[in-house]
């Protein structure tokens, strides 16, 4: 007979050796033939036969970015550790490039518009150009065109054009771009103008202060201006929603295996008119803001149909600092729309920039001498 201490040898044997066969050597096995497999063969078989030499992490970075893109979602994109920082410096307001906002718009990358006083202004780029190449790459989304067409002050970018039917290159110098998020103006005696450019790292701040300013001016109704503001921080958009909608619903978020995420306002609002100007270019948290205003009805809507981007991101970082930014909501307005794709119809239809401004104008000082 076997001695008991023999046989708990070989018991911790066994079980070592089921451990192998369930974990690590399971794991061995799908990495030689799985598809994790499949992606160093090809980088194997490219690094030996390709008659150029390669390079083996350029190639594997491909491969990180083909499996995001394989979503079909223009939205959710791979962003290396680079292009990463190049995209949180565009939304800081301050950077070194050529002054344009660009977004994507039938699965082309255009321009929303170029911004006064600019090099892209003074080479001639016009909002819905398409951008085809970036110093001669194909660019795909507007976050990688974005990091591409930023870098070192006085360097110059080439951007390949597509306009109409003619495609063209058009080279710009970099120059230092400090974009504010919030410009305002008195319209009259009564009538403030708050043009919100993007929702920035500071927008909610300079949108506060801009309204208090006009106030002090004697503002006694406000026109905000959404035209051509693609978005950006979801956040920013709820705390400059507290300045205009009263104690209420915003927005909801619908994910896919967690509860739905209702957002919400606090306080008193505007308390005054409130007509809002929107047009193609307004899109994202653009969208939020104004889509909260129609539906909760503290303002009309003036303009023309909104671009449609009823999705919000989330960034998630890995290792090496590359970031992976995925569509991981879908927002309805306070009524429930789902506006991805839709956009908002406005209240009243206008179009051209100077009469979508008179109308509003028209609209905010007839609701002065018509209260309801």
């Amino acid at each position: 007979m076997m001695a008991k201490s023999k046989v708990l040898k070989l018991c911790v044997l066994c079980s070592l050796v089921a451990a192998l066969l369930a974990g690590g050597l399971t794991i061995y096995v799908v990495y030689r033939t799985g598809p994790l497999a499949k992606i160093y063969g090809i980088v194997n078989l490219l690094d030996s036969v390709f008659y150029k030499p390669v390079d083996r992490e350029e190639l594997l970075e491909g491969a990180s970015r083909g499996v995001v893109s394989m979503l079909d979602d223009p939205y959710s994109i791979y962003m290396s550790k680079e292009e990463w920082e190049e995209f949180r410096i565009r939304t800081s307001g301050e950077y070194s490039g050529i002054g344009i906002t660009i977004d994507i718009r039938q699965e082309q990358v255009k321009i929303a518009r170029p911004m006064k006083g600019t090099p892209a202004e003074e080479a001639g780029l016009q909002e819905g150009d398409v951008i085809l190449r970036v110093d001669g790459k194909t660019i795909r989304s507007s976050d990688e065109a974005a990091g591409m067409i930023r870098g070192p002050a006085d360097t110059e970018v080439v951007l390949t054009i597509l306009r109409d039917q003619d495609t063209f290159d058009v080279p710009v110098t970099r120059k230092p771009i400090s974009i504010p998020a919030v410009e305002s103006q008195m319209l009259d005696g009564e009538i403030g103008l708050i043009q919100l450019l993007s929702f920035n790292e500071h927008s909610s701040k300079e949108t506060a202060e801009a309204l208090s300013y006009l106030k002090t001016q004697g503002a006694k109704a406000i026109v905000l201006d959404l035209r051509y503001n693609g978005g950006g921080y979801v956040n920013e958009c709820l705390a400059i929603a507290e300045l205009f909608i009263p104690k209420g619903k915003v927005v909801s978020q619908r994910y896919k295996s967690t509860p739905e995420q209702v957002s919400y306002t606090s306080g008193k609002g505007l308390e005054m008119p409130l007509v809002v100007l929107v047009n193609g270019g307004s899109a994202s948290a653009s969208e939020i803001l104004a889509g909260a205003i129609q539906d909760r009805q503290v303002g009309l809507l003036v303009g023309t149909t909104t671009f449609g981007k009823g999705l919000v991101q989330g960034a998630y970082t890995l290792e090496d600092g590359s970031v992976v930014k995925v569509t991981v909501s879908e927002y309805l307005t306070p009524n429930g729309r789902a506006i991805n794709g839709e956009g908002l119809e406005p209240d009243v239809f206008v179009e051209g920039d100077e009469a979508q401004l008179a109308k509003a104008t028209e609209l905010a000082r007839d609701a002065l001498r018509n209260p309801s």
